[in-house]
């Protein structure tokens, strides 16, 4: 008897090799849905239509100063994980912090301190670091976007597990971030559009109640808060995708302990309250000028080496247009809208403009050597250049929308105290 020929089988045997990559497949596309879906009772925050900046290099309209009585607010933002992509918003609540969510969160790496030898154990004990694009080898920050996801109201409640989830948690945060070193299944679903170029992860928006994150110690400049460890919510591939060769985590601010200001900042007997911050370097607020923003990408070596020049490099939460260039360099307290804010100094800067924003890449010298050419000017700091203003809100609560008018109430002359 003749056994059958391949042929035969051949249909069988392509079936049963496709049946492992078909699963493969529908186990990818699962996940995805499940990463990419609305959070239950939930809308996300953000302007929908086309952005404020989009026409910020219109030097025509923006370069040069206009009449007081148009000194406006062109665009707010906020950055919920510090370091990462901005989400634009039409209208804002001010609370004591700053703008609502606003540097939330930020990465963390787990590093040892390199330290003399006759340091204490305490020194020299590993410790986690927060992350910010300041640091070679994190430029892949900007690539990161999260997304707010706010309790919809008009959404009707639901006894499901998500809502009621999402709901204890005031919202959730979505994290996307691009697709690399993708497998060839990864890349066949894609080039199909079978799935996105980005992956995703979520997380709830504040802990809820009973919830069981560890407080651990993270240090930030000279304070070392001990706040949320959300890190059990990065998926295993987030390190690589970032490029950390340490640990990495992302720590979320503790609503109860939030960092106080004090240097230039109003004191507590004057304002009222103490202002606080998150994941903020120093200041709740800060605001750029986009007329001085203009003046600097004018400059030769910033027009040649940096061609297009966005004001979102200096990561602003106020974009403000009419004053002319620099004029804010005075202001010591500000009307906008119906609120009062303090400009509690100078914005002093370091390299992290130099980061593309969109792309991720480092310039190895602009703006900041630029900038340092003509913008050290304050007193208190002989060695970096400044543009903007770091603001105190003069009231806890408050709400800030784009088109608010901008009134200067008092001036005088800052002196930056550093940390």
């Amino acid at each position: 008897m003749a056994w059958p020929s391949y042929e035969t089988y051949r249909p069988y045997v392509l079936v049963a090799g496709a049946i492992p990559i078909i699963l493969l497949v529908a186990h990818e596309l699962w996940l995805w849905h499940i990463e990419d879906s609305q959070p239950w009772g939930c809308k996300k925050l953000g302007r929908k239509e086309n952005s404020n900046f989009e026409d910020e290099e219109d030097d025509e309209e923006y370069a040069s100063g206009t009449a007081l009585d148009s000194w406006r607010i062109k665009a707010l933002q906020i950055h919920p994980i510090k370091s990462c992509s901005a989400t634009e918003l039409d209208s804002a609540d001010v609370e004591a912090t700053g703008l609502r969510y606003d540097r939330q969160f930020a990465f963390a790496e787990w590093v040892t301190p390199q330290k003399p030898e006759d340091a204490s154990e305490e020194e020299k004990a590993p410790r986690w670091e927060f992350r910010t694009l300041r640091t070679v080898g994190f430029e892949r920050f900007t690539l990161v976007k999260p997304e707010v996801w706010v309790p919809d109201p008009t959404v009707t409640p639901s006894k499901h597990e998500d809502y009621i989830d999402n709901m204890a948690s005031r919202g959730v945060l979505v994290v996307r971030y691009p697709r690399l070193n993708m497998s060839p299944l990864e890349t066949l679903a894609v080039r199909a559009r079978l799935l996105p170029l980005t992956k995703s992860f979520r997380m709830p928006l504040f802990p809820p109640k009973g919830h069981t994150y560890q407080s651990e110690t993270v240090n930030i400049w000279k304070d070392s808060p001990k706040w949320l460890n959300y890190g059990r919510h990065l998926p295993d591939d987030f390190k690589s995708f970032i490029g950390a060769r340490s640990p990495i985590t992302l720590f979320r601010a503790d609503t109860s302990s939030f960092r106080q200001v004090f240097r230039c900042a109003p004191r507590k007997e004057d304002l009222g309250y103490q202002p606080l911050v998150g994941f903020a370097d120093a200041y709740p607020l800060h605001l750029i000028n986009l007329a001085s923003v203009r003046d600097l990408a004018n400059k030769p070596n910033v027009q040649k080496e940096l061609p297009s020049f966005t004001a979102r490099r200096f990561r602003p939460n106020f974009l403000i247009t009419g004053p002319s260039a620099y004029d804010e360099d005075d202001w010591k307290r500000v009307r906008i809208g119906n609120k009062e804010y303090h400009c509690a100094c100078h914005t002093v800067r370091c390299l992290l403009p130099n980061v593309d924003p969109d792309t991720g890449t480092r310039n190895k010298n602009e703006p900041n050597r630029t900038l340092k050419s003509y913008r050290v000017i304050d007193p208190g700091d002989s060695q970096h250049a400044c543009l903007g203003l770091q603001l105190v809100p003069a009231l806890q609560q408050g709400t800030i929308k784009v088109g608010d008018k901008i009134e200067v109430l008092e001036r005088g002359e800052h002196f930056y105290l550093k940390q």
